[in-house]
């Protein structure tokens, strides 16, 4: 087989490709001489003039779907084409678009520098710039621009892609504004602020912590914060849990913890008193990046506390020793009452203190109750002042008289108790005083004086003093009569319950009679060391029997 004389003329066709889209082709014919006679071939070549539509249509999608502005302009300054990112970026709709690029600069000299360069070098990238918008508003876009020449070389243009950064822009000043903001109210806020990381290792400090530890940033950053600040334990300083352990809680309850009156040691070995809130410190994603620890100081708040309390505790003391000085008024009179005051406010703190297990009376007999109650109960008996010696000191049985008269000294003692508590503004162990000693002598059945009260119309305070009262009355001797033993004034209060006494308060009272039994023989050791042969004869001692 041989080819023929030629190639026949070319002309172009147009197929569809497999899109649907027309393409442009350059076709020649030529024969081919064979065995079996001529043959026509047909050769197709894809026009160049087709390749380029083809890559026209495709800038043409880029240009009109790129997100960033693009824009063709001549040296004069003419927009010749835009697309529509650009409309979009400053309001326009393509008609209205400006003709020239000029007018939409808001400093004229950064189109003019730009220019320069960019004849200079053909290309210049992310210039800062600023725009204005169809509303004269303000945008700051970043510029890239790169030279159009034509066949000769020469350049007649410029091509500008411009990318809205007005937003991210604004941002980094805002940014910037927090950065300032935060470092100001970092260092100029009240409270001291301790940056740890989540190991509890010193980050930053600001100024306050600075003044009120007497460490410097640069001294302490990088060391464990326990280290640092943490007191070791002693009688004034107790062991308080570790930061990490803190930490550990904070974690569990949304990020923060707080603690009052936390010591920490100073630079210079002394120990202050904060206030103190441990917070997380989060990333974006949520992660904890560190522990901010603000503390306020308390110390000067907790010196004048531990004062008042001192001078408190004085206060109570002094009241105390004044109260039982004036109850004793009663004792001078009677050489054989001994340490009844101090017995009958012992007994009385041990019946308060196991009533208040029992819920009903969980919410009223307080630790402030039982100190005001103890205190008071030593007035039970003051008006026995007012009773005269021939009654109160008789050696035999009081006749019915006599009785009717010493029994006065209920309402007596009451009625001078309440008269100081009226001028009083407000609730003091005396309220309870008055009345200890105005019903410490009813009884539950209703059958007691002066009164006749009944059941829980009796006080609760006059109903504990009133066993108390008669425990020690039994088991002392008195001029018109022998002690009982502890046995005997047990039984008797037992068998009286539910009648001369509120049951509960018995059954407090039978827990407790060992108790009694002991504050009775301590009392009487304290008052005659010299019985200490009788107490000591009167127990069997078994060989080989342990002490009780």
């Amino acid at each position: 087989m041989s080819a023929g004389e030629g190639v026949g003329p070319e002309y172009q066709v147009e197929i569809q490709n497999p899109a649907g889209n027309p393409q442009r082709f350059n076709v020649a014919s030529f024969s081919i001489e064979g065995e079996s006679g001529d043959y026509f071939l047909l050769r197709f070549q894809e026009s160049k003039n087709s390749q380029i539509d083809h890559l026209l249509k495709n800038y043409e999608m880029l240009f009109k779907n790129i997100g960033d502005a693009l824009l063709t302009i001549d040296l004069q300054g003419r927009i010749l084409s835009a697309n529509p990112a650009f409309h979009k970026m400053l309001g326009y709709v393509e008609q209205e678009r400006p003709d020239s690029i000029t007018c939409l600069y808001v400093n004229k000299e950064e189109l003019e520098d730009k220019l320069i360069r960019l004849l200079e070098k053909d290309t210049v990238y992310n210039l800062e710039t600023h725009f204005y918008t169809k509303d004269r508003k303000i945008k700051r876009v970043l510029d890239c621009s790169w030279v159009i020449r034509n066949q000769r070389g020469v350049v007649n243009g410029y091509t500008v892609q411009f990318k809205d950064v007005s937003y991210l822009k604004n941002l980094e000043s805002r940014l910037h504004i927090s950065e300032r903001s935060y470092s100001l109210l970092f260092d100029t806020l009240l409270s001291s602020i301790i940056i740890v990381d989540p190991f509890g290792k010193i980050l930053n400090i600001n100024f306050t912590a600075e003044k009120l530890f007497g460490y410097k940033w640069e001294e302490i950053s990088g060391q464990d914060y326990d280290s640092v600040f943490r007191p070791k334990a002693d009688d004034s300083t107790q062991r308080r849990p570790s930061l990490t352990s803190i930490l550990e809680q904070a974690d569990h309850n949304n990020g923060r913890y707080i603690e009052s009156e936390v010591p920490r040691i100073c630079k210079d070995g002394t120990v202050r008193f904060t206030y103190t809130s441990y917070g997380a410190v989060k990333s974006s994603s949520g992660d904890i990046i560190a522990y901010s620890i603000m503390e306020k100081d308390l110390t000067e708040r907790v010196i004048l506390e531990k004062k008042l309390k001192e001078s408190f505790q004085q206060i109570k003391q002094t009241q105390s020793a004044a109260t039982l000085g004036f109850a004793r008024l009663t004792e001078y009179r009677d050489k054989n009452a001994g340490k009844h005051l101090h017995r009958i406010r012992e007994y009385t703190r041990v019946l308060a203190t196991t009533l208040k297990q029992i819920p009903k009376y969980s919410g009223y007999i307080t630790d402030s109750y039982i100190e005001d109650l103890c205190l008071s109960s030593v007035l039970h008996d003051v008006g026995k002042v007012a009773i005269e010696d021939g009654i109160l000191l008789k050696t035999g049985k009081l006749d019915q008289t006599e009785y009717e008269r010493i029994k006065d000294h209920a309402s007596m003692g009451g009625d001078a108790l309440s008269e100081v508590d009226s001028e009083l503004k407000h609730m003091s162990f005396l309220t309870i005083g008055k009345e200890v000693a105005y019903y410490h002598h009813e009884w539950w059945n209703g059958q007691g004086y002066p009164q006749g009260r009944k059941g829980d119309k009796i006080p609760l305070s006059a109903r504990i003093v009133s066993i108390a009262d008669v425990y020690d009355a039994l088991t002392s001797e008195r001029p018109y009569k022998e002690a009982s033993s502890h046995e005997q004034a047990v039984d008797l209060i037992v068998k009286e319950s539910g009648t001369h006494f509120d049951p509960e308060i018995v059954d407090a009272f039978i827990g407790n009679e060992q108790i009694f039994k002991r504050i009775k023989i301590f009392n009487e050791f304290e008052e005659h060391p010299e019985t200490i042969d009788d107490l000591i004869g009167s127990r069997e001692i078994k060989p080989g029997a342990n002490a009780p």
